[in-house]
């Protein structure tokens, strides 16, 4: 399946926040249970207004089947992303996929020395897609972060801006 990086619509938020419900999802990313449609639109139109941030769906380039989430902001020289896919799109290489093309995007957007990104330390199968896509981790076993009011264990990764094939 090939992929394609879209920019969202507001038509596209009841099915945002249906798939940002998953327990997977919730369970190894910043997704909240109580995320409403017009939260998400809301943080659309932010989006639209803010030159430090992108922000795509995921889409099967032939269908236009919606399958993930992907993001980036930027903070001085360093950029970090972010990406969940839905469930139906799982273990289809689209993580891998948006994440290559994220970067490039990043670096052809913004002049960042750097690319970082955090997994779950238990999200085996995304820090294989942060690996796949040239991300080092950059600390082990023991690192955390403040997730919705708890300390979660996670592994960081960083990558420079080059594109990666």
């Amino acid at each position: 399946m090939e992929i394609m990086l879209r920019d969202w619509l507001d038509s596209d938020a009841e099915w945002y926040v249906q798939q940002a419900r998953d327990p997977e999802t919730l369970r190894f990313t910043t997704e909240r249970e109580s995320l409403t449609v017009e939260e998400f639109r809301a943080a659309l139109h932010r989006l639209r207004h803010d030159d430090d941030a992108l922000g795509y769906v995921v889409v099967d380039a032939t269908a236009g089947i919606r399958l993930a989430n992907i993001a980036a902001a930027r903070k001085g020289d360093v950029a970090s992303v972010s990406y969940w896919v839905a469930p139906a799109a799982r273990g289809q290489g689209v993580a891998g996929r948006a994440l290559k093309e994220l970067c490039q995007r990043v670096a052809d957007t913004w002049p960042v020395t750097e690319i970082r990104l955090w997994t779950h330390a238990e999200n085996l199968a995304s820090q294989r897609v942060a690996e796949n896509a040239g991300f080092i981790a950059c600390t082990g076993d023991g690192e955390t972060k403040e997730i919705k009011g708890r300390q979660w264990p996670v592994r960081w990764y960083r990558r420079g801006p080059a594109r990666t094939e």
